[in-house]
């Protein structure tokens, strides 16, 4: 009972915060505590210690980094300069940045500091271009997943590790193949949904951009350090950009009071208190319920796709990285013994893997998350909160379906 309790605890949350126009992080803190600690018996300084401290954190460092960028005019400078690069053609600029996004994200960084690094630039871009926000938000992430799952990149390693651990065997580079097939597809999807291929011969009226300042030349030189330094140096996205933020500071380039009112402080509680919430879930059970009742649906026939649909609804949910690939990686040799090998370790591994990704352009993830909280002040946030989750879902179908395919013809 108190399972189904602490599900239907967060649509109450989210539906009290549309409905009331209140900021649904602060309704989730309250649902954490009642739901939480007064029926589920979670001591409160458990509760407390749910608050997402790094992902709060790294988004903090990385917003205030480039609202120091955006008042200075470097993210302008910037959004002119690469607008100018495509000659005006609106139809290039959101396939620039997938492209941009999934080369970095596989060289090392991975998806989540690849999407901090990009999205406050990329939607400058689309607002500024009038691009729909949504597709260039979802097409930077999609693009950061897509080289996420790279041998070379931390979540690419978890998953080749924990197949080699659990008897599945080592996947080599095919997770990865697998992985950049499924999002490129999705987002080459997405963007004709959304309207990309209506911006064909659609031209934004360009000039050269005026020559950088001072203080937009050491901003930007800071915005390369950022880059190389989380590339070469993995060191933490946010530790990196409050460290830079200091020194542009010191150097006089924009004002320390006017950069942290800049900093959507807003979007930064949505996020962590919804964090705290899904915590508790997980905590009594609820993300355990969820994927049961999907599990009791698996037969030989559908397993492919009801493994996506449960590792993504899991994602969602919790970490792709840290919950469902620990969790579920591990019963797919035994699982393929129980259907009779039908579905192979390495094609179920394989789903898990992707299908637990695509769908962390949901604003209850991370990547989400950073769209929402880089996307300009006068975009509507309520609506795009929506617009991800429904985006996210919509993927999930998608992977499904097509993870399905590639079973049915032997591909995975």
């Amino acid at each position: 009972m108190i399972e189904i309790i602490s599900l239907l605890s967060l649509v109450i949350a989210v539906a009290i915060g549309f409905w009331k126009d209140i900021n649904v992080g602060l309704v989730a803190l309250v649902f954490a505590l009642f739901v939480g600690y007064y029926i589920g018996d979670i001591p409160v300084n458990t509760i407390i210690g749910y608050w997402p401290v790094k992902l709060f954190f790294t988004t903090l460092g990385i917003t205030f980094l480039f609202s120091i960028a955006k008042l200075n005019g470097t993210l302008e400078k910037i959004s002119k300069t690469i607008i100018y690069q495509s000659r005006g053609k609106k139809i290039l600029i959101p396939i620039i940045f997938y492209v941009l996004a999934l080369l970095i994200a596989t060289v090392g960084p991975g998806n989540i500091s690849t999407s901090a690094l990009l999205l406050p630039i990329g939607l400058a871009i689309a607002y500024r271009t009038n691009l729909s926000v949504l597709m260039m938000s979802a097409l930077i992430i999609l693009g950061s997943i897509a080289g996420g799952l790279s041998p070379l990149a931390p979540n690419g390693i978890v998953a080749l590790d924990l197949g080699i651990m659990h008897g599945v065997g080592d996947l080599g580079f095919k997770i990865f193949a697998i992985n950049v097939l499924s999002m490129t597809l999705f987002s080459a999807t997405l963007f004709v949904v959304l309207g990309g291929l209506k911006l064909r011969g659609d031209r934004v009226e360009i000039e050269k951009a005026d020559k950088l300042d001072y203080a937009q030349i050491v901003t930007l030189i800071s915005i390369a350090i950022l880059v190389f330094w989380v590339i070469i140096g993995g060191v933490n996205v946010g530790f990196a950009a409050f460290t830079l933020s200091v020194v542009l500071i010191i150097l006089k380039v924009a004002d320390q009071n006017q950069a942290i009112l800049h900093v959507p402080w807003s979007t930064l509680l949505l996020i962590s208190g919804t964090a705290v919430l899904i915590n508790v879930i997980n905590e009594l059970g609820g993300v355990q319920l969820l994927a049961q009742l999907l599990a009791r649906m698996m037969s030989k026939q559908t397993a492919i796709p009801i493994m996506a649909v449960l590792s993504g609804v899991m994602s969602i949910f919790s970490s792709a990285v840290g919950v469902v690939m620990p969790t579920l990686i591990p019963t797919t040799v035994e699982l393929s013994d129980n259907l009779m090998n039908v579905v192979s370790p390495s094609a179920l591994t394989i789903t898990i893997a992707v299908a637990s990704h695509i769908v962390t352009m949901s604003p209850f993830s991370t990547m989400g998350a950073l769209a929402l909280a880089s996307s300009p002040e006068t975009v509507d946030k309520k609506n795009l909160f929506k617009n991800l989750f429904i985006t996210a879902f919509s993927s999930l179908l998608f992977i499904a379906i097509f993870l399905g395919v590639l079973a049915a013809v032997g591909i995975i």
